[in-house]
């Protein structure tokens, strides 16, 4: 009798085992998904940041914008 307790505990305990591996495996996987759309999407927001900080430059370093901001100073 006890001999039959002990294998089924034994049987529980693998199972149980098992079972936790999977879950972490799942977990650490939508984990790395999640984490790499994240990454995706900053490096887009990157992309156009530094696209609009080019255009800025470009208006604040134009000729005749300095030549307009004199204009309305006077």
């Amino acid at each position: 009798m006890e001999s039959d307790l002990a294998i089924i505990t034994l049987v529980a305990i693998i199972v149980i085992g098992t079972s936790a591996v999977e879950i972490f495996k799942y977990y650490t996987k939508a984990k790395q998904r999640n984490s790499r759309d994240s990454v995706d999407q900053l490096l887009a927001q990157n992309k156009a940041l530094v696209a609009r900080i080019q255009v800025l430059e470009q208006l604040v370093t134009d000729d005749s914008y300095d030549l307009k901001r004199k204009f309305n100073q006077l």
